[in-house]
């Protein structure tokens, strides 16, 4: 009992070893919201550095608005619009969808928002999957829009969407866009070599970039020697670095192998599912692009 107490006395374990034992503190702040994560790491510059949170730049689901029509006998009926892929779903504290959005602008108010996570591409909406959703019906003028959820890992997330039916009923989404709240434990890489592949308009819809991008960051991860000198071709490192990448360590070599990895994965699967049976809605025109006024955290 002697021993136990003196040890207990002398040995002190500060909130940074807790968090550096817990990998960056993701089971204890895996309990708090978005917005009280970032308060606590905002207490002190410890905190900070041993939370390892950041929030990645936003990811556009869409330019300029989306518009849906509902039909007098389907208008009631669920359908799915688009995945909401996560940069690096092992990593994320919580992701945000933002948007404005409105209905038809008069008369009965009906239209709704899902967001809905499986483990299945295939499938139609099942009311266990939703993770968060509108608690009310959409407005007749344009209002901001938030949800937010936790991801798991090995699971999909899609977006889907209730217009209203029994005639004249619209739906409008205007910049949906998902923003990442992360940990970075990669000093800071991850935030940004993510910032750099967006300024490039690499999360698009075309496959062969990410393939690519994946091939060459995986070489570049093995061209480290054991002490940490690079030994990255001329050729490859510049190319990365004209893509605003950085190449001057390991740590920015695995964080990019993690953000293409993701977005390899997030094409491969989008292209799995074109043909997996969703009921697309028509969308007619294309409209004004608005910005967003940005993550509530």
């Amino acid at each position: 009992p002697s021993n136990r107490k003196r040890v207990m006395s002398d040995d002190t374990v500060s909130i940074r070893d807790f968090f550096r034992f817990d990998l960056c503190g993701k089971r204890v702040l895996s309990f708090l919201t978005a917005k009280d994560a970032l308060s606590f790491a905002r207490t002190s510059k410890e905190n900070k550095d041993a939370s390892c949170l950041s929030i990645l730049d936003p990811v556009k689901l869409h330019d300029g608005t989306v518009p849906w029509y509902g039909s007098y006998a389907t208008g009631d009926n669920k359908y799915r619009w688009k995945e909401i892929h996560m940069p690096v779903t092992s990593h994320t504290h919580s992701v945000q969808f933002s948007c404005i959005w409105k209905d038809q602008g008069s008369g009965d108010r009906k239209g709704r928002l899902y967001i809905a996570g499986s483990c299945k591409s295939k499938g139609s909406f099942r009311d266990d999957d939703v993770v968060c959703c509108t608690h009310s019906d959409a407005e007749h003028e344009y209002q901001p829009l938030r949800l937010r959820f936790v991801p798991e890992e090995g699971k999909r997330y899609f977006v889907w969407y209730k217009v209203g039916g029994g005639g004249g009923h619209e739906l409008f989404l205007r910049n949906p866009v998902v923003h990442s709240l992360i940990y970075d434990n990669y000093e800071g890489y991850l935030v940004r070599q993510q910032r750099a592949l967006v300024a490039k308009g690499a999360y698009g819809d075309a496959p062969l970039f990410p393939l690519l991008l994946r091939a060459v960051a995986l070489y570049a991860q093995c061209s480290f020697a054991d002490d940490g000198e690079s030994m990255i071709h001329k050729s490859i490192a510049g190319a990365l670095e004209d893509l605003g990448l950085s190449t001057s360590n390991k740590n920015a070599m695995d964080a990019l192998v993690v953000l293409a990895s993701s977005m390899y994965k997030a094409v491969r699967d989008e292209e799995s599912g074109k043909d997996d049976g969703k009921q697309p809605a028509p969308t007619w025109q294309e409209l004004d692009y608005m910005t967003d006024d940005g993550p509530d955290y």
